[in-house]
Parts: structure tokens; C-alpha cells; sequence
């Protein structure tokens, strides 16, 4: 528990990150982010980066100064909103619907 909270710690003292997008892998260790705009750039990926997570569209983190790969960010959509869309066309009229006119 100490070590993780040591961890979260550095992680908090180090610069800020910006984000990016992954647009593909290059190699095992590089791949080819979208940074704000339309830069791309090939970046390092951290050692700690899970490379599984590094599909394209991906939002990641990259360090402010060498623009490597730090952390997998999670989607712009959160998931308990996800749930909450409404995908079918509900069959109401506004005669169901009290108080409505069209």
C-alpha cells in the first residue's frame, strides 16, 4: 500500500501530460499519436504502457516535453452515460402524454 501510494505520489509531482489519439502502431516500442490540431508525431511508448491498449483511436497521455506515451486514458464516453442513451424510437404519441399538444 505504501508503494502504490509512493506511486501515485511521483505521478502527481511530474509535469503535465497532454493528450493525443493513437492513429497506429509503428513498432513494438513507437507509434504514431494525433496531438491537438492535426500534428502527428511518433512517440515512445512508456515500459509501464500496457501495448494491448494502444488500438487506434485510443486517448493517451503523452509527456508535455518528449511527447512519450505515459498512460491509456479512458474514452470521452462515460459508460454510465452509454447505458443511459436512448437507442429505439419509443412508440408515444402525445395522446399518451398528458399536458402535450404537438
Amino acid at each position: 500500500m505504501v508503494k502504490s501510494l509512493k506511486d501515485e505520489l511521483q505521478l502527481l509531482l511530474q509535469p503535465c501530460a497532454n493528450i493525443a489519439e493513437v492513429s497506429k502502431m509503428m513498432s513494438k516500442d513507437k507509434c504514431l499519436v494525433k496531438k491537438h490540431g492535426d500534428e502527428k508525431i511518433i512517440a515512445n511508448v512508456n515500459s509501464k504502457v500496457d501495448k494491448a491498449l494502444l488500438v487506434p483511436n485510443a486517448r493517451v497521455a503523452t509527456d508535455k516535453h518528449t511527447s512519450e506515451v505515459m498512460k491509456v486514458l479512458p474514452s470521452l464516453i462515460d459508460p454510465l452515460v452509454s447505458l443511459m442513451k436512448v437507442e429505439k424510437v419509443p412508440d408515444s404519441t402525445y395522446d399518451m402524454i398528458g399536458g402535450l399538444e404537438q
